[in-house]
């Protein structure tokens, strides 16, 4: 197989499961450096991608256009095309690319439409490497490879102002919290994280919550555990994530801003339910899973039907348990 000259990966949507994608972007370069890779990406993941020092072109998905956007790609005559997501749709762009290796994953009918499809299934392990199993197939040996996400010394200082304006003091190591997953089987207590921040503060480090729409209630009872919490407003994704950057630790669920949290080089506390840490965590200091008497992994199509039946995920897990892996992760 000649060495690519034109590559592009896809995985559209899920903002976490773009930013894990951005991993192979240095298995790619590493392999074939003066190969120009390309990744196609919803218009909400999008500002993931923004500056990445390895990636050439983002192309941004625009379904309203779906013809168009086939003969886009297909016009670029990519050499090796990467279906990280493995949908229909995604699918069907990899197909009308017109590339002579076409890799995805052996699922659905549209399988016949890569030259390479691999099995999902096996024993449980990181996302990145799984994904990486997909570049194998077109010869493309994995690495130690990390996702990243290029923030413009502006966008960090903007990040603090944020969180300055918030009230976060200037000194002190901020811990960030994040309320809810948008799933929520997956989410923890709003009390927990109360306890968690009086704890925090009592530890002398400043507990910051990040809010999202839809999380007042939530937040209203954070801030009646601990009324001096920091709270940040609902905030655009890359100043949310140069307020993030300003953190030393990153509490959450499992949801996708943990991995921005790797990705930025954030250490992170995630508290897992239904989901599996193998999976979510990448084996390193800096990431401490956290779960509970409740956890236990559960296909995505039940959980709610568990929740309404009263299992609780998250519940059993302690505030004083989550206190100490972030001492860990600060230590």
């Amino acid at each position: 197989m000649a060495p690519p000259c034109r590559v592009l990966l896809i995985q559209i949507r899920r903002f976490g499961d773009v930013v894990l994608s951005t991993a192979l972007l240095e298995d790619v370069h590493r392999a074939h450096p003066a190969a120009r890779i390309d990744f196609l990406v919803g218009p909400e993941a999008a500002p993931l991608l923004a500056g990445h020092p390895l990636l050439h072109e983002r192309l941004v998905l625009d379904v309203r256009r779906r013809a168009a956007m086939w003969r886009e790609v297909r016009s670029r005559r990519y050499d090796l095309v990467v279906d990280v997501q493995g949908s229909l749709r995604t699918a069907m762009v990899t197909r009308a690319s017109g590339a002579p290796v076409r890799v995805g994953w052996r699922r659905g009918d549209w399988r016949l439409w890569y030259t390479h499809a691999l099995a999902r299934g096996g024993p449980p392990e990181y996302a990145v490497r799984e994904r990486q199993r997909l570049l194998e197939l077109a010869g493309i040996p994995p690495g130690a490879s990390r996702p990243r996400i290029r923030l413009a010394s502006a966008e960090r200082a903007e990040g603090e102002r944020i969180a300055r304006a918030a009230g976060a003091p200037p000194d002190g190591a901020r811990v960030g919290l994040l309320l809810s997953t948008r799933e929520p089987a997956k989410d923890w207590p709003a009390e927990s994280f109360g306890a968690l921040a009086r704890s925090l503060a009592a530890a002398g480090l400043v507990p910051m919550v990040f809010q999202t729409p839809g999380d007042e209630a939530r937040v209203a009872a954070v801030r009646a555990a601990h009324p001096e919490v920091v709270i940040v407003p609902p905030l655009a994704l890359r100043r949310f994530l140069g307020a993030l950057a300003t953190c030393r630790v990153l509490v959450s669920g499992d949801t996708g801003p943990a991995h921005m949290a790797d990705a930025l080089g954030v250490a992170r506390v995630t508290i897992f339910g239904p989901t599996s840490p193998v999976a979510w965590c990448p084996d390193l200091p800096t990431v401490v899973p956290v779960t509970g008497p409740g956890s236990r992994v559960v296909r995505l199509r039940h959980r709610a039907r568990l929740l309404a039946a009263g299992h609780d995920f998250t519940g059993g897990i302690d505030p004083a348990v989550v206190m100490e892996r972030v001492r860990r992760v600060l230590g």
